[in-house]
């Protein structure tokens, strides 16, 4: 069985993907051309951690024409790490 809590600290176990979390909350909404042109890295690496990031529901996804525009979901990521601090003190 996978461990729920040990895949979210995965996927935030990046520095990159820290970094577009840190990009996105300032920025609200960036498409990857605007993730890849911050961060200076190539578009795959970039769409790479952004799947990541939205497998486990940390950043949402806006389709306009033939542009994607992600932001995170910050009331996902509040409920992430509060589950993880139930964890914690819940009896084993």
């Amino acid at each position: 069985m996978i461990d729920p809590h040990a895949t979210f600290f995965k996927a935030l176990s990046s520095r990159s993907r820290t970094a577009i979390l840190r990009l996105l909350s300032q920025n609200g909404e960036m498409s990857v051309d605007e993730l890849t042109a911050a961060l200076e890295l190539a578009g795959p690496t970039v769409s790479r951690h952004l799947q990541v990031l939205r497998q486990q529901e940390l950043v949402a996804v806006r389709r306009d024409a033939q542009n994607r525009y992600y932001s995170v979901d910050t009331k996902q990521l509040e409920q992430r790490f509060q589950d993880f601090l139930e964890y914690l003190v819940e009896s084993p």
